[in-house]
C-alpha cells in the first residue's frame, strides 16, 4: 500500500514538472469524466464491501481471499464462475469509461503520466474480477477496502493535475525541461 502511494505521489511529481515543459490546458470534459468514474467506482466500492460486511468472512486474510496465480490486465481469464450481472456490467462500463478519459487524454495530450495511471486502474480492476470469478471465497472487507485506497489514490492524482492545469489556464509556460 505504501509502495502504491510512493508510486502515485512520484507519478504526480514527475507530471507536474513535466507540466511546466509544456503547453498543457485545462478541459472541463476531461475533469468531469475523471469526477463521474470516481464517484462510479466508490459507489461500486461501497456495494462490495456492505456485500462483504453483510457475509461477515471472519477467515480470510485482509489482502487476498483465495491463492488464484496473480494476473496483470490483458491475460486471458479462464472463468470458473460467471460474474454476476451487476458486477459485468460495472467492470463493463468501467472499462468504457477508462477508455474515454484515456482517449480524451491522450487527444488533448494534457497528462504525462495518463498511461501509468490507466495501466493502474485497469489492473485493480482486473485483479477483482479475476479474484470474483476464480476464487471460492468472497472478498474480505480489508481487501475491498485495499483496492477501493489505491483507486482513490490513482484518481486523485488525476484530478490534482486537472487542478493544476485549470489553475493555470490561460498560461502558457516556456520551461526549458
Amino acid at each position: 500500500m505504501k509502495s502504491l502511494f510512493k508510486l502515485n505521489l512520484t507519478i504526480f511529481i514527475v507530471v507536474v514538472i513535466l507540466s511546466g515543459c509544456s503547453t498543457h490546458k485545462y478541459d472541463q470534459t476531461l475533469d468531469n469524466q475523471i469526477t463521474a468514474f470516481q464517484i462510479k467506482a466508490d459507489q461500486q466500492f461501497v456495494t462490495w464491501y456492505a456485500k462483504a460486511m453483510a457475509e461477515d468472512v471472519k477467515t480470510v486474510s485482509p489482502v487476498a481471499a483465495c491463492n488464484a496465480a496473480p494476473v496483470m490486465a490483458g491475460q486471458s481469464l479462464s472463468l470458473i464462475s460467471p460474474p454476476s450481472e451487476t458486477d459485468s456490467q460495472f467492470f463493463n462500463s468501467a472499462e468504457t469509461d477508462l477508455s474515454l478519459i484515456e482517449s480524451r487524454t491522450k487527444l488533448l495530450n494534457n497528462n504525462p503520466a495518463i498511461d501509468q495511471q490507466m495501466f493502474g486502474l485497469r489492473n485493480i480492476f482486473y485483479q477483482i474480477k479475476y479474484k470474483r470469478q476464480h476464487c471460492s471465497v468472497q472478498d474480505s472487507p480489508a481487501y475491498i477496502s485495499i483496492q477501493r485506497k489505491q483507486v482513490s489514490v490513482i484518481l486523485q492524482a488525476m484530478l490534482t493535475y486537472q487542478l493544476v492545469l485549470k489553475n493555470g489556464s490561460g498560461i502558457t509556460q516556456t520551461n526549458q525541461g
